[in-house]
């Protein structure tokens, strides 16, 4: 039934689509493919509109924007590969970098991708910094020049640690007979905003119905993918979906175990335990009251039973978190991080010598995690805390976040493998604020010496466990399963996509 489904909803795709060509929201045209057109279905939502400068600031909105661009360098399972770039080399003083690209990289209109392009971008991305979606490290470039077509030279203003993952594997290039005489990139949504030089075309984005189809680029310089289309439509349940064909891919965390292990023993799909680089965390609000200080944090984290959590949430899909943010599936991970075992009287204790008496909060968060709210909310109720949920939608929650208006908030995030997420304790959130923290996390910045670096990296993850901007819960474990007649080529990528994204999902996959 799972395969009679599958090649049924691609040959409806076809028929609706055969003989006639439709417009996105976008206005972008949509081919005709034929019955043979080999389709592949994924679960997704609407994460804005793929362009470099209006895709959603989450994991899949870069992954999104990342099949239509590529990057000077780029990460399969093993780490860093050569992209857009063939060959580089460094400075001896670590700040000069010279890549030199690819003979034969076109535009999806077919104009060529020279060295030229890539300048354009890194001035281009330095002149508009209000409308980054992700934190690219552009402010480190003191100057980039195209050597020749096919040569370009960036110059940093100290070592870059991570340069890889910050700037250039992540960094989307542009093309600049598009942007040069845009001066809105956030707003410009046009149909060649999406143009870029990676293996996909996107044919149509449907916002209301959180639809995405992308189109197989023929002329990728590595060769044309292995699927001619991609289609992420929004399902309730993936599971269900990928049993029925609905969809060809499912990706699972936490909670989710269960869904898992029902599938364990059917031979039509294959499945994937991948390294999980996501947590889900306790936000505190440090410029309000009593939340300001660091003794009423802690007292909060010996209140809330983060095991317990754990145990009747996700039923062991997950693992208690690190208190230094970073995942232990991480090599930066630091050991000996203060835990804060659940000890309610002792909460009392140091609540009552802070004068924390009768105190009402707000927790905000999305119904996803409305029941760590609740075992939360009992958990402070125990100690004296008075607490009030509020659940809204992702980016009505995000939205407050970035306003600091909030309390409590319970908010999870991936790309926590690598430094650079420690940049920003509280994201989306920006409310920690200690000099000393952040000179050193600049420091690391600049140190390619990885036992130096490592120091300073586990010096930060233990100020965070001690002073507690954030209380992490849990690190789900996480699973992909698949249908291995649509494609088995799927992994998890070393260090997770660009910053870190821990998903089964790297262009990758669609390419021979």
């Amino acid at each position: 039934m799972k395969r009679y489904v599958n090649w049924r909803i691609g040959l409806i795709f076809g028929l609706l689509l055969t003989g006639c060509a439709s417009m996105g929201e976008a206005g972008t045209a949509v081919p005709s493919p034929t019955a043979e057109t080999r389709m592949l279905i994924l679960p997704g939502d609407d994460w804005g509109y793929p362009s470099p400068f209006a895709f959603y600031s989450r994991g899949p909105g870069y992954l999104h924007m990342s099949l239509l661009f590529d990057t000077l360098t780029w990460k399969d399972a093993d780490g860093v590969i050569p992209w857009l770039a063939k060959r580089w080399t460094t400075s001896e003083d670590g700040t000069v970098w010279t890549f030199v690209l690819q003979d034969d990289v076109i535009w999806h209109d077919g104009a060529p991708l020279t060295a030229e392009d890539v300048a354009f971008t890194y001035q281009y991305f330095q002149a508009h910094p209000e409308a980054f979606t992700w934190s690219w490290s552009v402010d480190r470039v003191t100057q980039v020049e195209a050597v020749d077509a096919r040569t370009v030279t960036v110059t940093l203003d100290a070592p870059l640690a991570g340069a890889h993952e910050t700037l250039f594997g992540s960094l989307p290039i542009i093309p600049e007979h598009v942007w040069a005489g845009v001066s809105d990139p956030a707003r410009y949504l046009a149909d060649d905003a999406v143009l870029g030089s990676g293996p996909f075309t996107l044919t149509d984005y449907s916002k209301a119905e959180r639809r995405y189809r992308y189109a197989a680029n023929p002329d990728y310089f590595r060769g044309a993918p292995t699927v001619d289309a991609l289609t992420f439509v929004k399902v309730e349940n993936q599971a269900l979906a990928l049993e029925t064909g609905e969809i060809a891919w499912a990706s699972f965390s936490g909670k989710e175990l269960s869904a898992v292990d029902a599938l364990r023993d059917n031979p039509d799909y294959g499945i994937l335990e991948g390294p999980s680089f996501w947590v889900l965390q306790l936000i505190f609000n440090m410029q309000r009251e009593p939340l300001d200080a660091v003794a009423v944090r802690q007292a909060i984290a010996h209140a809330v039973d983060r095991e317990a959590i754990v145990t009747q949430v996700t039923h062991d899909g997950a693992i208690v978190a690190s208190t230094g943010i970073l995942s232990p599936f991480s090599p930066w991970h630091a050991s000996g991080l203060l835990t804060y075992p659940h000890d309610p009287h002792a909460a009392r204790e140091v609540l009552a010598a802070e004068g924390v008496v009768d105190s009402k909060l707000t927790l905000i968060t999305t119904p996803d995690y409305a029941r760590e709210a609740e075992l939360v909310q009992a958990d402070l109720q125990a100690v004296g805390l008075e607490v009030a949920v509020q659940t809204g939608d992702r980016s009505t929650v995000d939205s407050l976040l970035r306003e600091g208006n909030f309390d409590l908030a319970i908010n999870g995030h991936g790309g926590i493998a690598n430094p650079a997420t420690l940049r920003t304790p509280t994201w989306p959130a920006d409310l920690y604020e200690n000099p000393t923290y952040a000179a050193r996390f600049a420091e690391q910045a600049t140190l390619v010496d990885t036992a130096a670096r490592r120091e300073v990296v586990d010096e930060l993850q233990h100020t965070i466990a001690e002073e507690l901007p954030v209380l992490t819960l849990w690190h789900p474990k996480m699973w992909t399963v698949y249908d291995i007649d649509a494609l088995d080529t799927w992994f998890y990528t070393q260090g997770g996509i660009g910053f870190g994204i821990p998903i089964a999902m790297n262009k990758l996959s669609f390419l021979e």
